[in-house]
């Protein structure tokens, strides 16, 4: 990395969230660390905060305020950069962007409705420093905001799963995949932004929103040397309002990019089929974990198409589902449920 490049960068895909926006980058503001940037993708959203704003104009108008918010308190100048796609594209092509973008040593993702406690960047890196760490896991809270923006726990964090110890090589890919002792989200995390270079190389392009982390963390996991968890809070997690929540499908373009899902897992299986040698060997309870996980989102699939696609859509949706996930097992998994 060159001399002059921020430690961190705070990667940020934008869809149609601009009402949470503001606080979230509020959030990134606010961070006492001394060298870091923000990066931002918007993924050809339309939406508009409660001021009419464009996600663009945000960023604008928090440029300006970061500025005075810095050197109030003697910190050096954060970078700013806004990149807006014409055309939607998914959570994995965003992410890919952002990571071409960035210039820090390391990367953290944060979604554009969620936000970062306060000292979460030095948290993070004082904990990348106690040795060579790949991965610094902070610990998330998942909740909600009242009307007064006064944050509110939920009992439940079913993303926040974290591992209080330090494990390296491929007992990070096997306590992650088998064990399930952290999960796979890329933000509340900072990863070296060379392992998420080298993930991406064994990405095609793939247009897709669900099951993004599974792919990248994958790949990341494979190339990783250590990871640790640290007790400290780094992220606040909104809940209901990610690309995940259940919400009204009306084009065949939004199934696209949720059937797709099928794209991850067909990635994954060749890159196991062309690498098994001496060197990586896949163990047989990874292999049925990998299976039981395209199972798990093609029936998930399955649920949206029947909740959540538009009546009028439903049997070209069933068809594109056919295309990607195969007839045989759209039907199987359909006799299951």
């Amino acid at each position: 990395m060159e001399k002059n490049n921020p430690v961190i960068s705070i990667c940020i895909p934008v869809f149609q969230t601009e009402p949470y926006l503001q606080a979230c980058l509020d959030s990134v503001v606010a961070q006492d660390f001394s060298s870091f940037e923000v990066v931002i993708v918007s993924d050809a959203s339309t939406g508009k905060d409660a001021k009419g704003r464009c996600a663009k104009k945000i960023v604008r108008d928090m440029q300006k305020k970061c500025r005075i918010v810095r050197k109030s308190k003697s910190l050096p100048p954060v970078k700013f950069h806004f990149i807006e796609n014409n055309q939607n594209r998914g959570l994995i092509e965003v992410r890919r962007t952002l990571c071409t973008h960035a210039k820090g040593q390391y990367i953290t993702q944060l979604d554009s409705d969620d936000q970062l406690e306060p000292g979460a960047l030095s948290a993070l890196y004082e904990a990348s420093q106690k040795g060579t760490i790949d991965i610094v896991h902070g610990t998330s809270i998942a909740g909600s905001f009242d009307e007064n923006n006064n944050f509110i726990p939920s009992q439940m964090n079913r993303y926040g799963k974290i591992l209080y110890e330090q494990i390296s090589g491929q007992n990070i890919f096997h306590r992650w995949l088998v064990n399930h002792e952290f999960t796979a989200n890329t933000w509340g995390k900072i990863i070296r932004r060379e392992l998420f270079i080298k993930a991406y190389e064994h990405i095609p392009y793939t247009e897709c929103n669900m099951a993004d982390d599974v792919l990248l963390f994958f790949f990341l996991s494979q190339y990783a040397v250590s990871y640790v968890g640290i007790k400290n809070h780094v992220y606040r997690y909104r809940i209901n309002t990610g690309m995940s929540s259940r919400r009204k499908i009306d084009t065949l373009h939004k199934w696209k990019m949720i059937c797709s899902t099928a794209s991850v897992f067909t990635i994954i299986s060749q890159w196991i089929q062309e690498n098994q040698s001496e060197e990586f060997s896949i163990q047989s309870d990874e292999l049925e974990t990998i299976k039981a996980m395209t199972r798990f989102y093609l029936q998930n699939n399955i649920q949206q198409m029947q909740e959540a696609v538009i009546p009028e859509l439903r049997t070209q949706a069933r068809e594109m589902l056919c295309e990607y996930w195969g007839a045989e097992f759209v039907k199987k998994m359909e006799n299951q449920q």
